[in-house]
């Protein structure tokens, strides 16, 4: 029996045996990625989550990125726990939930798909039952990932609600960009919904035609339409955040990066509030279970 099916099965016996309980909505995964690193996409994130933190969305960041976590690095903390810690040290999804700047909620990953994939059906019950808590604990997790293409990226961009691409106007990180988004749909017949943020811009216009470039190649070779959700400036002040270890849209409220932030917010909260029934999020137990389908077909 794959684990796919021991978790579908585990949820029938579990709702067998409770009571129904008055349903809340699932929390939305969005997965956070570049085309290549060094585009600032984990301080997008960071920002990002504080962002739509003052606009009243409770927000847990999952930072998976395996190779350079880095949302902790920004933050200038150091975590004690991760979901290895879950699935190794019976730790509960509260003990490794991490508080950093501002409140804001940080769970570090450490975790390669592949553990999941090892586990016994004990530990992974155990896994699944944790991820349980955090299904409708907040309205949004942010997915900080690796950036550059991997079959990995390929399945956390598919198994989530929806993708932010972030780009910057360098002809290089646009080509890695279009890049995942092509392999990307190699491996599905229904593309998943990608927002594009268009970091470190000189100005709005060279922003716009960075959109425009890649938007284009998007429609004409791969029929996809990526949406442009907003841009953030290029700002001496992000610079000064980063080496301090401080947010900068917490130091920095007023700077042109903060308020790039915060238009990008205020552009995604209403479309994201508009989502029809039919559309609802499938949430981080979703997220997993899908993760799990791929790796038992690949």
């Amino acid at each position: 029996m794959d684990q796919a099916q021991s978790l579908r099965e585990y949820m029938n016996r579990l709702n067998a045996v409770e009571p129904p309980k008055p349903k809340k909505p699932s929390s939305r995964v969005l997965t956070i990625t570049s085309g290549k690193g060094g585009v600032g996409k984990s301080n997008f994130t960071l920002n990002f989550a504080l962002g739509l933190k003052e606009a009243g969305k409770k927000v847990v960041v999952l930072d998976l990125d395996l190779s350079t976590a880095n949302i902790n690095i920004l933050m200038g903390i150091t975590p004690k726990y991760s979901l290895i810690d879950v699935l190794h040290q019976n730790k509960s999804i509260w003990d490794v939930i991490e508080k950093g700047t501002a409140g804001i909620e940080y769970i570090s990953g450490g975790l390669d798909i592949q553990d999941l994939m090892d586990l016994d059906e004990r530990k992974l019950l155990f896994f699944w039952n944790q991820i349980q808590k955090l299904q409708s604990y907040a309205d949004l997790i942010l997915l900080d990932t690796g950036a550059g293409v991997s079959k990995e990226l390929v399945d956390f961009i598919l198994a989530s609600d929806e993708t932010f691409m972030v780009t910057t106007p360098e002809p290089t990180s646009m080509a890695d960009s279009y890049a995942v988004l092509k392999t990307v749909l190699h491996f599905t017949n229904k593309a998943p919904k990608f927002n594009l943020v268009v970091n470190r811009s000189q100005n709005y216009r060279e922003a716009v035609e960075t959109a425009k470039t890649l938007r284009n190649a998007c429609k004409n070779f791969l029929k996809l339409d990526l949406r442009l959700i907003g841009s953030v400036m290029e700002d001496h002040h992000v610079r000064q955040s980063v080496r301090a270890q401080t947010p900068f849209y917490l130091t920095y409220p007023n700077c042109p990066a903060s308020k790039s932030i915060k238009q990008i917010v205020y552009t995604y909260l209403p479309e994201m509030e508009e989502t029809p029934t039919a559309a609802a999020p499938a949430g981080i137990r979703g997220f997993f279970e899908k993760i799990l389908s791929f790796k038992r077909m690949s």
